[in-house]
């Protein structure tokens, strides 16, 4: 049944990712940690983490979750489920995408989603935040803070600056500085 449930609700969100995977962090957060109960909001920022610094899509977060809940099975299916529907819609989208990028729909759909989108990731950042800084250390909003100066003011890869935010927490939790 962790299955089947895994399944349905992976693939809803891989229906619902409009804007890409971050878009729907949010929905897997509350899928996975205030609804179902799979993992804890300490084991979806590590989960986050992963998808970031792993190649390809952040949605593989879906991955992850469905081996905590259910092993390589609950792995297997709730990465079928989010990957389904996108796969999918890209595959049939492929043949009609002149058509599709002139029209005024697509154009407006867009523009709206867009905004929604910025609010959905707001969202994920304070909570990602409220689990990362509940018990405010120097340290980490250091890191945070140097993180996001190095997206913001230089080319840097972002696997870079993820990479350096880890060793930095090595540092913090080994020493016990900050």
């Amino acid at each position: 049944m962790i299955y089947l449930d895994l399944f349905v609700n992976f693939l809803l969100i891989g229906l619902l990712a409009f804007g890409g995977g971050q878009a729907a962090l949010p929905l897997v957060e509350r899928v996975s940690v205030a609804e179902r109960g799979w993992i804890t909001p300490d084991v979806f920022s590590t989960a986050v983490a992963f998808g970031y610094v792993t190649p390809g899509p952040v949605l593989i977060t879906a991955t992850f979750v469905g081996y905590q809940a259910a092993g390589f099975g609950g792995a297997l299916v709730s990465t079928i489920g989010v990957f389904y529907f996108p796969f999918l819609l890209a595959a049939l989208a492929a043949g009609q995408i002149q058509r599709f990028a002139k029209s005024a729909w697509l154009k407006a759909f867009g523009k709206g989603a867009a905004p929604a989108v910025i609010g959905l990731l707001g969202v994920t950042i304070i909570s990602l935040g409220q689990n990362a800084f509940g018990n405010i250390n120097l340290g980490y909003i250091l890191i945070a803070a140097g993180a996001a100066a190095l997206a913001l003011f230089t080319k840097l890869h972002p696997i870079w600056i993820l990479l350096g935010g880890v060793i930095g927490g090595v540092v913090i939790e080994i020493t016990g500085i900050m």
